[in-house]
């Protein structure tokens, strides 16, 4: 069991009576937690007048920048509820790292002596290759935004099934064979199905992604755990 600056969130030791960070007493200040050595981690509850306390269950997410490093240690995890901030941060983080990786693939390859051709190539491995790594965690944390917001995570697997389902269909409606020649479709009923189901599937994706990354979380707790607050929203 650690302890807690209820000021500056640094370790403290449980029979220390100043906090070695900062000098702030800890006169029955401090809150425990485990596993973790840092708050935020392990989910400090609500800061109130300087001190560590519970109240209605609510808890501090990562910090803009911290959350990439937060959903990837949460890799598979879609329980409890994230912030804004959490999400807009893994999501720009993830871009950045996913950018640089293709620079840098790009780079090497045409330092190798390879033409532009295979440095593009190259670039869309080295892109689909972290697009795979990272797929779940970006699904989790959407996942907990959806919570936040106080809706269910398995909405992300409406518009992914209704997708499968409208592009087999299509394939099926347009024909395998004729794929590549350009002859007519084989069957232009069931290509219209396919289309009628992609259409909706992609609606219903874009409404997920407004509501993750637009919608305010529900005040207070909602069926899915307390409210998520910033560390720039609690006051220390």
């Amino acid at each position: 069991m650690a302890n807690f600056c209820p000021r500056c969130g640094g370790a403290t030791g449980p029979n220390d009576a100043f906090c070695g960070a900062c000098g702030t007493p800890l006169t029955g200040g401090e809150y425990g937690y485990n596993e973790s050595a840092n708050p935020y981690d392990a989910g400090a509850p609500v800061a109130e007048n300087g001190y560590w306390v519970a109240e209605g269950g609510a808890t501090v997410g990562p910090s803009f920048w911290g959350s990439f490093a937060h959903c990837m240690k949460n890799y598979c995890n879609f329980r409890g509820r994230a912030t804004r901030t959490e999400y807009w941060g893994w999501i720009v983080v993830n871009a950045l790292i996913g950018g640089a990786l293709q620079i840098v693939a790009a780079a090497a390859t045409l330092g190798a002596g390879a033409n532009v051709y295979s440095a593009e190539a190259t670039t869309e491995v080295v892109k689909g290759l972290w697009n795979l790594a990272v797929m779940l965690p970006a699904f989790a944390v959407m996942g907990r935004r959806l919570h936040d917001v106080g809706w269910s995570a398995k909405q992300i697997l409406g518009p992914i099934a209704l997708g499968i389902v409208g592009l087999t269909l299509l394939i099926i409606g347009i024909g395998p064979e004729n794929l590549d020649s350009g002859d007519d479709v084989a069957s232009t009923g069931t290509m219209f199905v396919g289309l009628a189901s992609i259409v909706p599937a992609a609606i219903w994706q874009l409404v997920l992604g407004i509501a993750s990354g637009f919608v305010r979380g529900t005040d207070g707790p909602n069926r899915f755990g307390g409210k998520r607050l910033n560390p720039a929203d609690v006051g220390r």
